[in-house]
């Protein structure tokens, strides 16, 4: 697997897992919600907005505890682009 995907070094802490793992329930429940009960575009922009916080705590978690790699810029960008993409919907 490592020829294709980069390894981490560094684990990621029980409270940033915890709370990665509660944005992603949190979409699901959005997106069933606005599947099911509505066919609003509210839901998505809201997915996208948590989509985007969720980039943003990996990146301040990647800058602090990799601090030579430039990663974080990464995530800051995918950030970025979720949140023009909610502003768009």
């Amino acid at each position: 697997m490592g020829l294709f995907f980069q390894e981490s070094k560094v684990k990621s802490t029980k409270p940033m897992i915890i709370i990665r793992i509660s944005i992603a329930i949190l979409m699901v429940i959005l997106l069933i919600f606005g599947v099911i009960i509505n066919s609003d575009f509210i839901y998505l922009r809201l997915i996208f907005i948590l989509a985007g916080i969720g980039s943003i705590l990996d990146s301040f978690e990647t800058f602090f505890q990799l601090k030579n790699d430039k990663r974080y810029l990464l995530d800051l960008g995918f950030a970025g682009l979720w949140f023009t993409l909610s502003f768009i919907v």
